[in-house]
């Protein structure tokens, strides 16, 4: 691999982990990339700003220390492909660097703030502002105001805070919540016909599915499996195992929220239609 690559690599990886990852998780990556860290001058992202209320261009500028600091913690790490840095005098040698990042809005310069801990050959975000929950709330605002789902919006962000504080488990509880409310309700509005007094989870999860396809036809093969990962995430998974299968779980919810709410309005648009032809 050539350097140039290695440097997209590296640089990848650091503008990933500073906007993307949550509070206090450890992360490995390759020592080498020290090197790289020190040599970017300039990292620029969109991120959501609230103070524009949309999302905005966000550039960093390397300054002095944070250059002189990786720079120091390449020299360490130079001939080490391991955790473990090869012996020098330094006194602090093999102990915490901590770096902060400020990202300024391009628009109104308002500040994005990150605090990084490299150590060896990991890096740990110990502190952000705004915190990555604030700004994920934001994305999920337009469930705040929907009444056909806006009770949820309340688990997705108690989802989410729990997520950002690396609880991983308490973060599943909210997800499968809102699963299981959305399925028991659809059910409860089925024929008569159709339903069971002792149906299991799983058979009124499929009922549901027949009726309106909550879960995204591109998830078909995984319809049984959404709802064991989240119940055993619960029950089973240890903490940081849920807190790896989060981000995709959480998605797959926004995803049949998303599609519960595609297919309320296109109900009501038929019927409006349906309406209107009625009074030709």
């Amino acid at each position: 691999m050539s350097e140039m690559d290695e440097s997209v690599i590296a640089y990848k990886f650091l503008q990933n982990f500073i906007l993307s990852e949550p509070l206090y998780k450890t992360v490995e990556f390759d020592a080498k990339w020290y090197s790289s860290f020190a040599g970017f001058s300039r990292m620029i992202d969109h991120d959501f700003c609230d103070y524009c209320s949309e999302n905005s261009v966000f550039e960093w500028n390397c300054d002095p220390y944070i250059h002189d600091t990786l720079c120091k913690l390449a020299e360490y790490s130079k001939d080490s492909q391991n955790p473990i840095f090869r012996s020098i005098t330094e006194p602090y040698r093999n102990q915490p660097f901590f770096i902060d990042y400020l990202f300024f809005c391009t628009g109104c310069k308002r500040i994005h703030y990150y605090t990084l801990m490299f150590k060896g050959n990991t890096v740990t975000k110990i502190g952000q502002y705004p915190s990555l929950a604030s700004k994920e709330e934001l994305e999920i605002q337009k469930y705040k105001s929907l009444k056909v789902i806006k009770k949820y919006y309340i688990e997705l962000v108690r989802s989410i805070n729990a997520y950002s504080q690396h609880m991983g488990i308490a973060s599943f509880v909210y997800l499968r919540r809102i699963y299981e409310h959305m399925v028991e309700k659809e059910y409860a509005k089925l024929p008569d016909t159709i339903k069971k007094s002792n149906a299991s989870f799983d058979e009124k999860m499929k009922a549901v599915d027949n009726k309106m396809h909550i879960i995204p036809p591109e998830l078909d093969s995984q319809k049984s499996k959404i709802y064991s990962v989240l119940s055993k995430g619960i029950h089973e998974y240890e903490e940081d195992e849920c807190y790896e299968l989060y981000p995709a779980m959480r998605t797959i919810i926004i995803l049949m929220l998303e599609n519960y709410l595609s297919d309320k309005e296109s109900k009501q648009q038929l019927k409006e239609i349906e309406k209107t032809l009625k009074s030709k």
